[in-house]
């Protein structure tokens, strides 16, 4: 072999790799590589065969290997995996080793130079290493984070005493509130100590906020000002935050954005559970508790952060007009404002509505349309007198009352007067008989809502039909059958306007209240304009203003007034002339008699048949109905016991569904 390529060895016997001639030797020393020892074939290895590295697996089975001799000297580079539990067992070993070596005092000492937090004027001592573990950790960066840790500190058997330790008396200190945390020597109680006082000052901190001044901009008020001296422009409560702006989950969704701790703990302490889940009684709803228990808490911080519930309660109960210790110990409370602040909220939101009102009439007069239209009725209160003296009597105060309403949704001209008289002077009405009425009823419109009126009988009368409820509801409120639906979400708006002392049961009594309303809105009574001005009101009302638009017309007095007799009214009239025609005698025996059906329902007939009870009586009438409709579905099923039949069907998982369920409604419908 040649010289230059033969391997060179140092004096100590260290091999290198030999020289190759036109190379330049590298300025780094080779590291040695170790030689493995080759052992001798032992006499029997005639058949050996090394098995190569890449061989493919065979599909045979497996061959126990031959004993050898071979002696393997190399050991092995990559150290077993280890279990769980071996893991676990070095590390406390470490744990043991470093606790022992380590020059802290105590765990706490390590703890503390651990987490030391230094200010900005002070100079941060640690080092780039300990900074940056200790801002992982805190930042949750790192596979053990704090969740992991503070369980295992609250939890630890350590952490609670004895019964038998010198400070036993601490197992009655958890969420301790009169004791410092700082006296508490155990862990678990000292930390649920200081959490409770961690809570309750940000719970604190929340409601004061919901207690101060909000911006005059700001949708949701906390303060409504029932009134002013004038020094200083102030916004005053209007009926828009009264009535329009008030809704209680609405408020209760306020309260969860901007205080949501306080609805956490309140929910807490109020809601039922069920399997771990809150859910809503349908009585006493907790979400309704929550509001009024922390709309007392805010305006015991602030008296005049009234806005969101004190302020409406004493205008409910002015309305009410509930006794003066009721209000007084709901104001106590802090469930209501005193009745002095209701009072002057009631005229502050009146004159400021008046101006608004007075401007979008006159507007609206200019433009020749239509904004709304008022409802007035007679109201009496008798006025008694409790403590006796010179000239004081017990007497019947009559006036006459009324609102404005503003309406929605009116489709252009249809208060325009030119038509409205033009149409009356053709005199059409004089062709109006019974059949014409009965024609102009939409018949087809009537045999699609009965059968569906039944069908929701039945769906309310079982309860297995319960998830069908929902799909009728929903036929009642799309079209074919819903005509014309208020849009979503709309409220109406209202204004009330100051009550006058006329009788409206008289014509000159009606004429001077209907000025009265006139004056205030801002409309001219005198002069007919080119709208039409629209009057509800019940029966007596309605003849009144009929009569005065008659009488008045060549003077143009009421000339463009129209009135039309009130709904509710308009029902009450017709429930009575219902109750006259089909109660019969008291004693009657026929059961398609009200009478009978009224005496085997418990419920009692009225007195006077011609002006019932309303509401006693639509309760007694619906009942009636209702056990009328579930008689003919049993005769439509053919069955004996309705109830019975419907829990055989739902035994059998055969109940119908919505589908089959449209397809009775149009069979019953014919």
């Amino acid at each position: 072999m040649d010289a230059s390529n033969r391997s060179q060895s140092e004096p100590d016997g260290t091999q290198h790799p030999p020289v190759t001639p036109g190379l330049r030797k590298p300025n780094r020393r080779w590291t040695p590589l170790p030689i493995p020892t080759i052992p001798t074939p032992p006499p029997n290895a005639d058949n050996y065969r090394p098995q190569m590295p890449h061989s493919l697996p065979s599909a045979a089975p497996p061959v126990a290997p031959a004993p050898s001799d071979f002696s393997h000297t190399q050991e092995r580079l990559r150290q077993p995996k280890q279990t769980a539990a071996e893991k676990l067992a070095e590390k406390f070993c470490a744990m043991e080793e470093l606790l022992k070596e380590w020059p802290f005092d105590t765990v706490g000492d390590f703890l503390q130079i651990l987490f030391y937090n230094p200010t900005r004027s002070e100079p941060d001592l640690r080092g780039t290493t300990h900074a940056s573990a200790v801002s992982q950790f805190l930042r949750g960066r790192t596979s053990v984070r704090m969740c992991d840790i503070l369980p295992l500190m609250y939890y630890h058997r350590a952490s609670y005493p004895s019964s038998q330790a010198v400070n036993s008396h601490e197992q009655d200190l958890r969420f301790s509130t009169s004791i410092e945390p700082e006296r508490i020597l155990h862990a678990r109680p000292f930390i649920s100590t200081w959490a409770v006082r961690l809570v309750a000052a940000e719970a604190r901190k929340q409601v004061g906020r919901m207690a101060n001044k909000s911006s005059d901009e700001d949708e949701h008020q906390n303060q409504l000002r029932a009134s002013t001296n004038g020094r200083r422009e102030t916004k005053v409560v209007t009926w828009n935050d009264l009535l329009a702006n008030f809704n209680m989950n609405r408020i209760h969704e306020l309260f969860g954005l901007r205080m949501p701790l306080p609805i956490f703990l309140t929910e807490a302490m109020a809601a039922p559970k069920s399997n771990g889940v809150y859910f809503v009684r349908k009585r006493r709803p907790h979400p309704m508790i929550q509001v009024g228990a922390l709309a007392s808490f805010i305006i015991s911080r602030n008296r005049y952060a009234n806005a969101p519930l004190a302020m409406v309660f004493g205008v409910f109960f002015f309305a009410c007009k509930v006794h003066i210790d009721v209000k007084r110990v709901f104001c106590r409370l802090g469930y209501s404002v005193a009745d002095s602040t209701a009072r002057d909220a009631l005229v502050s939101a009146t004159a400021a509505d008046f101006v608004v009102l007075r401007t979008t009439v006159a507007d609206a007069e200019e433009r020749e349309v239509t904004e709304g239209f008022m409802i007035l009725d007679n109201c009496q209160e008798y006025a008694d007198v409790w403590e006796q003296g010179i000239g004081r009597q017990s007497q019947l105060k009559v006036g006459t009352a009324g609102t404005y309403v503003w309406a929605d949704d009116v489709a252009p001209g249809a208060f325009d007067a030119k038509p409205y008289y033009d149409n009356v002077a053709k005199k059409e009405r004089m062709d109006l008989t019974t059949d014409s009425l009965f024609d102009d009823i939409q018949w087809p419109h009537i045999r699609r809502v009965i059968p569906l009126h039944w069908t929701r009988v039945l769906v309310e009368f079982y309860t297995g039909f319960e998830p069908l409820l929902d799909g009728i509801n929903k036929m009642f409120r799309t079209a074919p059958v819903a005509l014309h639906r208020m849009r979503e979400g709309r409220k109406t708006r209202c204004q009330p306007l100051g009550t006058n002392s006329e009788h409206s049961t008289e014509l000159q009594g009606m004429a001077r209240a209907v000025e009265d309303f006139d004056q205030q809105i801002g409309i001219k009574t005198h002069e007919a304009g080119k709208q039409l001005h629209w009057i509800r009101g019940d029966g007596a009302s309605f003849a009144n203003l009929h009569n005065l638009s008659t009488y008045m017309a060549p003077l143009y007095n009421f000339k463009n007034k129209i009135s039309t007799p009130e709904i509710w009214h308009t029902g009450a009239t017709d429930l009575n002339s219902t109750a006259a025609n089909h109660y019969g005698p008291a004693t009657s025996r026929d059961p398609s008699s009200l009478s009978r059906c009224s005496n085997v329902a418990g419920f009692k007939r009225p007195s006077n048949v011609k002006s019932c009870d309303y509401y006693p009586t639509v309760r007694n009438f619906t009942l009636i109905w209702t056990a009328h409709v579930l008689d003919c579905w049993r005769i439509f099923f053919g069955v004996d016991d309705l109830q019975k039949y419907l829990d055989d069907l739902a035994a059998r998982k055969t109940l119908p569904d919505l589908p089959v369920v449209k397809r009775r409604i149009n069979s019953v419908g014919g």
